[in-house]
């Protein structure tokens, strides 16, 4: 490296998380981060600055699965029998706070054939955060301003094209999408398709059908909210009237009843985008704005 210019290849952001510097605390703070970018939901954090943790830095859900999470973020390359050693001990919180998995979020190197090792210490579920895991999280677009926050790089010009051109693709998907459906909303009254004088054909659909189909994803969509909700309940993380609370459950039970239980949530996060994103179209034919998502 000449001069002031930083590593380039994403060899700075691997150079400054493996020769970490800025303790506990912060590296549980980035961890939190990573698993937020990840799809992990409800982190918990323990006691970043210190005390009794229970054999967890934090707790998590994803996939329906509970999880907890322990961060390793020495200085320095490490001996594997050291990674093991602390693996080990964080595995033990897994049985401790009765949960499904472990989540090891580490700035050290692993190969794959000791990230398959660790994961044979166990039969629960494993999901391992090694050095160029999280090199390529924090190096992509949604993550420079935490890259920047605790790691102090900020982004290079070629990252400022690479995140112009991320935006102007979520941006055409969009309006591409709006251009389908004002073609839907151009309707016939007496008519029961639309040819747009193109290869495409759109059925009609009334408002009537439309709002029944709003009603059943704002149904689901609370449902799925619910669920978060009794697990918080369930573990003390949030407290509710019990009158209220009597009312919720009562309400997800119908909301079972109605649909089935199989085609309810939880759902992945492609599944969970799909019916917020359907559930806003549909809103913002009737007039709402876009992003209502109040249910």
């Amino acid at each position: 490296m000449t001069g002031n210019r930083r590593r380039t290849n994403g060899e700075e952001t691997w150079y400054r998380l493996r020769e970490w510097t800025k303790g506990q605390a912060a590296a549980e703070r980035l961890s939190n981060h990573i698993l937020d970018s990840e799809g992990y939901e409800s982190i918990d954090p323990s006691h970043p600055l210190g005390g009794r943790d229970g054999i967890k830095d934090m707790v998590c859900i994803k996939d329906n699965i509970e999880w907890v999470a322990g961060c390793y973020f020495p200085r320095g390359q490490k001996s594997f029998r050291t990674i093991k050693e602390k693996f080990l001990n964080d595995l033990e919180g897994v049985e401790v706070n009765s949960v499904d998995g472990l989540v090891f979020i580490t700035n050290q190197e692993l190969t794959l054939s000791e990230r398959q090792e660790l994961k044979n210490l166990s039969e629960h579920h494993i999901d391992i955060f090694h050095l160029e895991r999280i090199v390529g999280t924090l190096n992509s677009p949604v993550n420079y301003g935490v890259r920047l926050e605790f790691l102090d790089i900020e982004i290079t010009i070629e990252e400022q094209l690479s995140f112009f051109a991320e935006r102007d693709k979520k941006y055409q998907q969009i309006t591409d999408t709006l251009e389908k459906l004002e073609k839907v909303i151009k309707k016939d009254k007496n008519s029961q398709v639309i040819n747009e004088d193109d290869e495409e054909f759109f059925e009609v659909r009334t408002d009537e059908v439309i709002s029944e189909a709003i009603d059943e994803l704002i149904e689901k969509v609370w449902y799925e909210r619910h669920l978060v909700r009794k697990y918080k309940v369930e573990n003390g993380l949030e407290t509710v009237n019990p009158e209220i609370w009597e009312g919720a459950l009562k309400s997800a039970n119908k909301v079972k009843e109605k649909y089935g239980e199989k085609n309810l949530g939880p759902y992945d996060d492609f599944e969970w985008g799909m019916l917020n994103g359907k559930l806003s179209a549909l809103r913002w034919i009737f007039g709402d704005e876009w992003d209502m998502l109040d249910t």
